[in-house]
């Protein structure tokens, strides 16, 4: 029973592994694929000619492609920083208030904060982008960023809240006897045993502010301030489509989070499973 429970395991394993890589690995076959092999009909899986054309534009740095790909990361690095030092810090508070504090409506507006998070982006988007334009705020990185904030806080707040129930009420009670106040008590005990909890709810906001798209879709228009999501589409015209540059260029759009997940992987894991189970 066992070798069939393990094997089953191994067979699940194996196909998760090729529906997430399989996109992957033929995003970069195509991107070493000359344009007329790509636009030609035939049934080869790999192309006669290996080119490194699209990465030698794209690392050029007198090039267009260059440009454009490398200011979309560089504005994607902003976005992805001003959302995470504004949501973790406010959420971490709120999340701590909520933990530690009995108040009159608690509950309510616990569930009312988390039921924001079922709402989908385009019930709210209109309004904002009125809201937005009369206030001359389009294209700005910063308050995009704030957008970003109200989307991801609330999930952000109840990671928080779950690791910091978690927290044996014991801990709270020792402090309390050693006559530690609220400020010593939350700075030097509760958010340094909170590491973890607190990187991984990090590492979330990051990854998910990197592949945020309908938002800075609809805020941020001018070329400048174009995020590397929405970047792709600077390949493609009326009149053609450059599949290869497009592969090349998401291949980079992929790198930053790739390399954060594998460097803090098991900070991630560890931070996201601390606070997984309410306490």
């Amino acid at each position: 029973m066992k070798k069939r429970s393990k094997g089953l395991y191994s067979i699940a394993v194996v196909l998760f592994l090729i529906f997430t890589l399989a996109p992957i690995v033929w995003n970069f076959i195509m991107s070493l694929t000359p344009n007329n092999e790509l636009v030609k009909f035939s049934t080869q899986l790999l192309p006669t000619t290996i080119s490194f054309a699209n990465y030698q534009k794209i690392l050029d740095s007198s090039t267009k492609a260059h440009q454009v790909v490398f200011n979309g990361l560089k504005n994607s690095i902003k976005l992805a920083l001003y959302t995470t030092l504004m949501c973790v810090p406010l959420a971490t508070l709120t999340a701590y208030g909520f933990r530690r504090y009995h108040f009159k409506w608690k509950i309510g507006l616990f569930r009312s904060l988390l039921i924001t998070m079922v709402i989908p982006v385009f019930a709210t988007i209109i309004p904002i982008f009125e809201m937005f334009a009369q206030f001359k705020l389009i294209n700005n990185l910063f308050w995009v960023s704030v957008i970003c904030v109200t989307a991801f806080y609330p999930l952000s707040t109840w990671m928080m809240y779950n690791h910091f129930h978690s927290i044996p009420q014991d801990l709270w009670d020792a402090a309390a006897m050693d006559g530690a106040n609220e400020w010593y008590t939350a700075w030097e005990i509760i958010l340094p045993a909170s590491r973890n909890a607190i990187l991984g709810c990090v590492l979330t906001v990051i990854l998910m502010t990197w592949s945020q798209f309908q938002i800075p879709m609809i805020l941020l228009t001018s070329q400048s301030n174009k995020v590397v999501t929405l970047i792709l589409s600077e390949f493609m015209t009326r009149d053609s489509v450059d599949y290869g540059m497009i592969a090349a260029s998401g291949l980079f759009t992929i790198l930053p989070p790739l390399i954060i997940a594998i460097i803090f992987r098991r900070s991630l894991v560890s931070g996201l499973s601390s606070g997984s189970v309410k306490g």
